[in-house]
């Protein structure tokens, strides 16, 4: 039990390490994300929110494995070189005495606080999920189209579903639109099926949880515009005219009221209910150059590869922390 405490205290602290690192990233390269083509920076940014779990999954894995080794190669153990009142995160030495009361209490805070949070977001995936299954229930399916045609007058359009996402169309809407119009909304549509945008956006609002408020914020609502952004284009690039997905966004937008799709939060992303003006004016200028990601991923690999490579310092560093803190 004491050598949990000390694991759980130490993958929290790095999480908040992670967080910390992640505020930063946001602000110092927040304008030049701006910059990138929607389809490289939706990609970014989903790195950025997993940046916290990344960085403390990385730490934890580092700091363990000196005593990872030592259950492997006894004559690598370092834990006698300390008394019984050192911190050891060790599988061989276990601690014997705990942490203070007050981290103690700071720890079970701070976790309960995270679940309270994962609780109150898994409630409402609940309950989406069940006005989901209600809108399919009594929906027409259009396997011409690909789509559910829900049987109101109430202006709706999004592809719903985490795990087999449909795009879900109003019959007031399908009716009201015109065939290019049509046309443009559902390349749009189909293009978040195939990205699977419902379920990305559901998992970066679950790893909000872990980042500074301001962050989370931030995040969930740029990778919401950036997943838009990209079917934009791709909903361009199949019609050949970005005007005329300009011109459908607006239309969809000054009719739908989405009172169904707010139900679906998410779970559903709407076509014409996210930064309309800026998904408008990126599509009047010229479409930017594509970005590769590979850079970056190469970036966190070395970062990884580094952390580890430094696991002996990492390991004791860690060691002494938690005993200044914890003891």
């Amino acid at each position: 039990m004491h050598s949990l405490q000390l694991f759980l205290l130490a993958a929290v602290a790095f999480l908040v390490l992670g967080s910390f690192v992640a505020a930063v990233a946001a602000r110092v390269f927040a304008a030049r994300l701006a910059r990138w083509e929607p389809r490289a920076r939706h990609g970014a940014l989903v790195l950025l929110a997993a940046l916290p779990v990344l960085t403390a999954f990385s730490l934890l894995l580092s700091a363990s494995l000196p005593s990872l080794i030592a259950l492997v190669l006894p004559g690598l153990d370092h834990c006698p070189m300390h008394d019984d009142h050192h911190a050891h995160l060790c599988f061989v030495h276990l601690p014997k005495v705990g942490i203070h009361l007050p981290v103690l209490l700071a720890l079970v805070f701070g976790l309960s606080y995270l679940a309270l949070r994962a609780m109150l977001a898994l409630s409402a995936t609940v309950r989406a999920m069940r006005v989901l299954s209600s809108l399919r229930r009594t929906g027409e399916h259009r396997d011409d189209l690909g789509i559910t045609v829900v049987e109101t007058h109430v202006p709706i359009c999004c592809a719903a579903g985490l795990l087999r996402p449909r795009v879900l169309l109003s019959r007031g809407l399908l009716e009201s639109l015109g065939d290019e119009e049509r046309a443009v909304v559902l390349a749009h549509e189909r293009a978040h099926v195939r990205r699977r945008d419902a379920f990305v956006a559901s998992v970066v609002r679950a790893l909000a949880v872990i980042h500074m408020p301001k962050t989370a914020r931030w995040l969930v609502r740029e990778v919401e515009i950036a997943a838009e952004q990209a079917c934009d284009e791709e909903a361009a690039e199949g019609v050949g005219d970005r005007l005329a997905v300009a011109s459908a966004i607006l239309t969809v937008e000054r009719a739908a009221q989405h009172a169904a799709a707010r139900e679906l939060d998410g779970l559903a992303v709407g076509f014409g209910e996210c930064a309309v003006e800026r998904r408008v004016e990126a599509l009047l200028a010229d479409p930017r150059p594509q970005v590769s990601l590979g850079p970056l991923v190469i970036l966190l690999g070395l970062a990884a590869l580094t952390v580890l490579a430094l696991a002996g310092e990492l390991h004791h560093l860690t060691e002494s922390f938690l005993s200044a803190i914890a003891h």
